[in-house]
């Protein structure tokens, strides 16, 4: 039985004879060669191989058009019997495909399109969520399941179409609820934010004048400190200019006590001095110096720069 398609890349006779001589052990081959009441009589081995038919008294065709032609129509049919797994005892031999006889061809597409039909319908029995169907046994009644099928079918897709409509119509409904619910909220939402928008700002607008009030009263303690640093630095400047200034005057007041200290000491030397010339004087007169001399020493040694020195030493001869 066909389980593979005809490989066209082969010999489609040698196809054909393996189909054959697999075929030629069963009672319907027996039948077939010898008849219902022959075959009791005989074996099959009495039945030829493929390879020993003769191209006269061979049960299928050997001319290479209708063997090309013939394998399109049973690829389609095999490749259905493959797909729908249809048992191997109800599929066409291969050589059948090409036996001599009238009308292999219609058979041929017969069954290519009551199994399209049976493929169809097991394809909307799953995407209607049903059990499938077995595929042989729709097969080989011929007919009479796949049109009970079909009908089936055809009630349960209305039914599906039915409901389908009612499950739109409802899921409209629930939407057209849903958007109106969403609708709500949002207009809700939005006067809801708004409200709290409003209460937020005036929470910022307390906050922030809190804020400015804290900035402004720890603005006023900063500068209320400034000020107190700044007396205190007032009051030590003038505690220490006080303090240098009584210095100052105690150091002035040391200066001209000194000053008059050596005031009365220049006066008691000058006085000294004052003698001490007086006697030189006389002195010089008594030994016939000139007194324009005189006057010329002394005024040359008190403009020299050692005067203090010589004055001594002039003072210290007299």
């Amino acid at each position: 039985m066909a389980t593979t398609l005809i490989d066209t890349r082969k010999s489609i006779m040698s196809q054909i004879h393996a189909s054959w001589n697999e075929f030629r052990s069963s009672d319907e081959a027996m039948e077939l060669m010898f008849g219902r009441v022959g075959s009791n009589y005989n074996d099959y081995h009495n039945i030829p191989l493929g390879k020993d038919f003769t191209k006269d008294d061979a049960p299928w065709t050997s001319k290479q058009s209708v063997l090309e032609k013939n394998t399109v129509h049973a690829n389609k049919l095999i490749r259905l019997y493959i797909a729908l797994n249809i048992e191997v005892a109800y599929r066409m031999p291969i050589w059948k495909f090409f036996e001599i006889q009238s009308g292999v061809v219609g058979r041929i597409k017969e069954e290519t399109k009551l199994l399209n039909r049976i493929q169809k319908a097991m394809k909307l029995e799953q995407q209607l969520g049903l059990d499938a169907s077995d595929a042989t046994k729709l097969f080989i009644t011929q007919y009479v399941s796949i049109d009970e099928l079909e009908a089936n079918l055809k009630l349960k897709v209305k039914e599906a179409k039915a409901a389908a409509k009612a499950k739109a119509k409802a899921a409209k409904a629930a939407a057209a609820a849903q958007d109106k619910a969403t609708a709500k909220a949002k207009k809700l939402a939005l006067k809801a934010g708004v409200q709290a928008a409003k209460k937020g700002a005036k929470r910022v607008a307390r906050a922030e004048k809190k804020l400015a009030a804290t900035q402004a009263k720890a603005e006023k303690a900063k500068a209320k400190l400034a000020a107190k640093e700044a007396n205190k630095l007032a009051a030590a400047e003038a505690k220490a200019a006080k303090a240098k200034a009584k210095k100052d005057r105690k150091f002035f007041l040391d200066v001209v006590k000194q000053v008059e200290k050596n005031s009365i000491a220049a006066e008691k030397l000058g006085n000294k001095l004052a003698k001490k010339t007086i006697a030189l004087l006389k002195w010089a007169q008594a030994n016939d110096f000139e007194l324009e001399d005189i006057v010329n020493i002394l005024e040359y040694e008190i403009e020299s720069p050692h005067s203090d020195s010589n004055m001594v030493t002039i003072i210290d001869i007299a």
